[in-house]
């Protein structure tokens, strides 16, 4: 129940349900039960004329079906912010929204990683039903500080992480590289960073890459989950800063930019290196329209 109060009172107090708290949580009791009465997938129009599939246990992606975006500011931000001529890394992609957003809204090249193949499966799919394949480069693999293998976690759905727990038996091992041996941008990029805990290593694998100019913004969660690798908030953010990034929030609604003076400690923090041109870009940018949230355009 408690679980089920939490979900409810994110719905409600979602941005994007201020004038829609009942319907919303009608698509969220719908929703439940279709899926305990029927072992399908779904195939979802989302933003403009972007789809996504989900099916029941896919936590990643089915908040975009009660409150449009499930991470309003971070997603409403990439889609202001992204140019079609600009590249997006999403690293630690899960089934793949933001690249959704990113090449399928926006148009620009994605380069995504999700190193769970099981999970990594779902990815391809949401590719290819939004014909994106041409624009997104998938790679079955993790990011991290140096080229290797890792031990994955295999069950945790959205939260699989780098096994620490010489205990747990469930895992996978995956191949893992390094964002300087691998890439250097030569277009304006933007980089979503989402590996439960592990975000300083991939940094650390990075040090050429994020102080490239034209590495221009950053996605990033930071919310205490470091401490499994005994790595603390203020760590990953001292790094982040030493590459030129400053912390923002954003109001999709008058695209807003507000200077920070440190990382959210709940959902993602936005960095950006150079905030003037980061408002220029959301002031001019199209509106989008979010079809799971009553055509709501931004």
């Amino acid at each position: 129940m408690k679980l089920l109060f939490t979900i409810l009172k994110f719905i409600v107090s979602h941005p994007f349900n201020s004038d829609r708290k009942l319907s919303a949580i009608f698509t969220f009791i719908r929703w439940q039960t279709a899926t305990r009465l029927m072992d399908v997938r779904f195939l979802v129009d989302w933003v403009d004329g972007t789809k996504f599939i989900v099916q029941s246990g896919e936590e990643g992606i089915t908040g975009n079906l009660y409150c449009g975006l499930i991470d309003y500011e971070g997603m409403s931000f990439t889609l202001h912010f992204l140019k079609k001529t600009d590249t997006f890394y999403d690293i630690g992609a899960n089934v793949g929204a933001y690249s959704i957003l990113a090449s399928g809204a926006r148009g620009c090249q994605s380069i995504c990683f999700e190193p769970v193949p099981s999970t990594f499966d779902r990815l391809v799919d949401q590719i290819q039903i939004n014909r994106i394949e041409s624009l997104v480069d998938a790679r079955n693999n993790g990011v991290g500080d140096i080229n290797g293998i890792l031990q994955f976690t295999n069950n945790k759905n959205c939260i699989n992480q780098v096994n620490t727990d010489p205990n747990y038996t469930n895992t996978i091992e995956v191949d893992v590289i390094t964002l300087d041996d691998n890439f250097d941008p030569k277009t304006p990029t933007m980089v979503k960073i989402d590996v439960e805990g592990y975000e300083k290593f991939v940094i650390d694998g990075g040090d050429l890459f994020f102080s490239n100019p034209n590495v221009i913004a950053l996605l990033v969660e930071i919310n205490g989950s470091g401490r499994t690798f005994a790595i603390q908030d203020s760590e990953i953010a001292k790094k982040i800063s030493s590459h030129g990034f400053a912390p923002i929030s954003y109001d999709p609604f008058t695209r807003k930019i507000s200077s920070l003076k440190n990382h959210n400690n709940v959902g993602n923090t936005i960095y950006v290196k150079d905030i003037h041109d980061a408002m220029e870009r959301c002031l001019e940018s199209e509106q989008f329209c979010v079809h799971t949230s009553n055509n709501l355009r931004i």
